[in-house]
């Protein structure tokens, strides 16, 4: 006869500091997931702003536009995708939306391949539309400096949302749009997945942006920063130059609202603050360094674990704090966060943690030019 062995019990120790490490191991994967889309919004406004100077104060447009792309045009090629494999979906978009979205996840979650294509097509989607937008807002925008250029944008986010909360073919008016899950056929945590995925996003759009840098066009741009009016008495284009620096940073910052679509499975008008994906961001680039790239990915993860652990401390010290006076002040701490940190790094620190370096050219030996140079003035 064969004797069954059994496989070894865990011992009851072991599985209590697994369940005292799951709320560290969920608060780890949310600072991952919300870095990496704040990161890829940072890197493109420290392109925008350090690298070439454009003071952009509508980044959460961007971003919001990459999120109704999903609600208004990939939901509906998703709709009509499954539509021509039988499934009926109800004809109110707004009413029907959270069945319609159902019936959706249950049809994709087979269909591995077929998700993961319309996931890349969202972002594909994304960056035309973000890049679209970006070239209509440095048109409008082209002549104007400075503060009536930052007035100008500010003035188009709201007008973003506006638009949107009475437009409900976009995100479903003022109720919002469900969005499918196109990783439901992950069979593991769905939130594990969804930060792996959006971390290589994010490092995708890094390597994009430190290529573009480092490019000629890269050092057009700083040219443009630092002295317009050189650039211009050259014959180049200023005018053109920004609009095409706002194209490629607004369609790398929606490509993080499809991210930010996918993990909350939802969208709204009013999901776009200027605080969190504007300001946030600004003060994120100038804690790295403005005009550095990695710069910007040392702010993100520094601000990032700021706005955890301010909601943390919200979770856990709010609820002692009902009926008293100190709740209005937990309320407006992040804010009171962010100025005190702008301020400090402005005063203090203005080159940031990791301040811009001399752009240099490879193969060009700055050594023996100086040192020729040199030579020929002791002559």
């Amino acid at each position: 006869m064969y004797k069954v062995s059994y496989p070894p019990r865990v011992p009851e120790y072991i599985l209590s500091v697994l369940a005292m490490l799951q709320p560290i191991q969920i608060v780890l994967i949310n600072i991952a997931v919300f870095f990496g889309h704040y990161v890829i919004i940072a890197a493109a406004l420290n392109f925008q702003f350090g690298n070439a100077g454009i003071p952009n104060m509508s980044s959460n447009v961007s971003v919001a536009i990459g999120s109704f792309t999903v609600s208004s045009i990939v939901l509906r090629v998703s709709m009509w995708i499954a539509g021509k494999a039988g499934l009926v979906f109800g004809g109110n978009w707004v009413y029907d939306n959270p069945s319609n979205v159902s019936l959706l996840n249950s049809y994709y979650v087979h269909k591995p391949i077929l998700s993961v294509a319309i996931f890349s097509f969202s972002l594909a989607m994304a960056l035309l539309f973000g890049s679209a937008t970006g070239w209509v807002l440095g048109k409008l925008s082209g002549r104007l400096r400075a503060t009536r250029l930052m007035i100008f944008l500010i003035i188009i986010s709201d007008a973003t949302s506006i638009i949107a909360a009475n437009n409900e073919v976009i995100a479903g008016g003022t109720l919002g749009a469900f969005i499918p899950n196109f990783f439901a056929w992950y069979e593991g945590e769905q939130m594990v997945i969804l930060a792996l995925v959006i971390l290589a996003v994010g490092l995708f759009a890094y390597l994009i942006i430190n290529t573009m840098v480092n490019s000629p066009f890269g050092r057009l741009m700083r040219s443009v920063r630092d002295n317009e009016m050189t650039l211009q008495s050259t014959g180049k284009n200023v005018t053109q130059i920004r609009s095409q620096v706002m194209m490629f940073g607004s369609g790398v910052m929606a490509m993080s609202g499809v991210l930010l679509a996918f993990y909350y499975s939802f969208v709204q008008y009013n999901m776009y603050s200027r605080v969190d994906y504007t300001f946030w961001p600004w003060l994120m680039i100038t804690i790295g360094g403005l005009g550095s790239n990695g710069g910007s990915y040392i702010g993100a993860l520094t601000c990032v674990s700021i706005i955890k652990g301010l909601n943390l401390s919200k979770q856990t010290i709010g609820p002692m704090l009902i009926g008293t006076k100190w709740l209005k002040l937990i309320n407006y701490l992040e804010d009171m966060i962010l100025g005190l940190l702008l301020l400090v790094f402005l005063i203090f620190k203005p080159g940031g943690l990791v301040p811009e370096k001399n752009l240099v050219i490879k193969k060009v030996d700055y050594i023996g030019i100086l040192s020729e140079k040199e030579s020929k003035s002791e002559r």
